[in-house]
């Protein structure tokens, strides 16, 4: 096997996407993980990185592009860090992200999974209804969009006129997301990804922070649109935070622009129901359960329904919720999952669970003494998903369908959904 070195170029063919966000590439059987490449680009690269099984590389030039490569929608995909697959048909995008959820299965949960993994899609742009805007200030002196002063080493580059004339200009608000790969603000003029509200919304909130002064800005802003259109926090000159309502299968929902909440607005009726499913009985827990997505629908197919949310505002809103839409035998209770589930003496029917993104461990092996009959595990990342479904099923439970949803278009991050029931109930 030929010894990569950083600095290295080379000319390979990229096989596949990999779960990352990168295209995989291999040099003498080494796989090179290589961003913004397509699946059967012929491409020259650079290694940047090399460790012991595997190298991360830098597109240098495409010499032919492989048959999904498409031209990418936003003129700052490439610089920020908020997409990885626009140069990618979307159809290629959906078929990889399958592959990525029956790889986490067989490969980080050691499952036997041979058939294909349905991923259900929608419209791939203007669907997000949630956003997160990063601030920082050029000096005036940077041309590259970044936070901060020139160094000496740059200051060097330029020549005494350039320095004078850059330090009389003054500081610039640079407001977007980060940079690819950085901690850097990519300065933002469109994202086509975002719903029409929030995308409109943009030039409003840069003209509030102008007129604030520099030490008055906040870290970030948080956007969200709904049925009434978006919403900022915090308050801004001119714009005042409101409560945003969502329609989703019926139910009203209340939310703040901080507050998480799925973010596809074409989606996501489609990943409740099929996380929901035929499930039926007399109690049933929502476990991470947010401001009440699952909780209200399971409402209308169980006698009880307990949900725990451990957030202060996203337990409140949830209890506004349930109030709103007349869910009397839904349970608000502000709670970790694992004390709730050190102290509960009922036995659920269902538990239906939607853990952050590193996963449900540390309840494991509390939901294991519980025993519910059926388990839902709602999963914003595969591997972790598969990491715990692995332990549940080597604890009696049967793993019975998996499901995936495509929830964050132009991105490598995909939803599913994994119903599971007890093999001895």
């Amino acid at each position: 096997m030929t010894t990569l070195t950083t600095g290295q170029t080379l000319e390979v063919t990229m096989e596949r996407l990999g779960f990352g966000g990168a295209a995989v590439a291999r040099h003498d059987g080494m796989a090179v993980f290589v961003p913004y490449g397509a699946p059967g680009d012929r491409a020259r690269i650079e290694v940047t990185e090399v460790e012991k099984n595997f190298a991360r590389a830098r597109l240098l030039e495409v010499l032919k592009p492989g048959p999904d490569r498409v031209e990418p929608r936003c003129q700052h995909f490439g610089v920020c860090g908020g997409c990885h697959f626009q140069h990618i048909d979307y159809a290629a995008q959906v078929a990889a992200k399958a592959e990525f959820i029956r790889d986490a299965l067989v490969r980080t949960g050691g499952f036997e999974w041979p058939q294909p993994v349905l991923v259900e899609h929608a419209e791939p742009w203007g669907y997000r209804v949630r956003t997160q805007l990063k601030l920082a200030a050029t000096s005036g002196q940077r041309g590259d969009g970044r936070h901060g002063r020139l160094g000496k080493r740059e200051q060097r580059a330029l020549t005494a006129a350039e320095v004078a004339a850059a330090g009389d200009t003054p500081p610039q608000l640079v407001l977007g997301y980060h940079l690819a790969h950085s901690h850097g603000v990519v300065d933002i003029k469109q994202c086509p990804v975002l719903a029409p509200d929030i995308e409109n919304g943009l030039a409003g909130v840069r003209q509030a922070l102008v007129g604030m002064q520099r030490k008055d800005w906040p870290y970030q802003i948080d956007g969200a649109c709904g049925t009434g259109g978006a919403s900022w926090a915090p308050d801004l000159p001119g714009m005042r935070k409101d409560l945003i309502e969502h329609r989703v299968g019926g139910f009203r929902y209340l939310i703040e622009p901080e507050s998480f909440f799925q973010g596809n607005r074409h989606l996501v009726e489609r990943l409740v129901s099929g996380a929901i499913g035929d499930e039926r009985g007399e109690l049933a827990f929502d476990l991470y359960a947010g401001v009440g997505l699952f909780s209200l629908p399971l409402s209308k197919r169980f006698t009880r329904v307990v949900a725990v949310e451990d957030e202060r505002r996203a337990a409140t809103l949830g209890r506004v919720n349930v109030k709103t839409n007349g869910c009397d035998n839904v349970s608000y209770l502000r709670s970790t999952t694992e004390q709730f589930l050190r102290e509960t003496k009922e036995r659920p029917d269902l538990v239906l669970m939607d853990p952050p993104r590193l996963g449900a461990k540390p309840a494991l092996p509390l939901l294991l003494q519980l025993r519910a009959k059926r388990l839902v595990y709602v999963s914003c990342d595969p591997q972790t998903m598969a990491r715990d479904l692995r332990q549940l099923v080597d604890a009696g439970y049967v793993l019975e369908q998996v499901l995936g949803f495509d929830m964050f278009p132009q991105t490598f991050h995909v939803e599913a959904v994994a119903r599971l029931r007890l093999a001895t109930p």
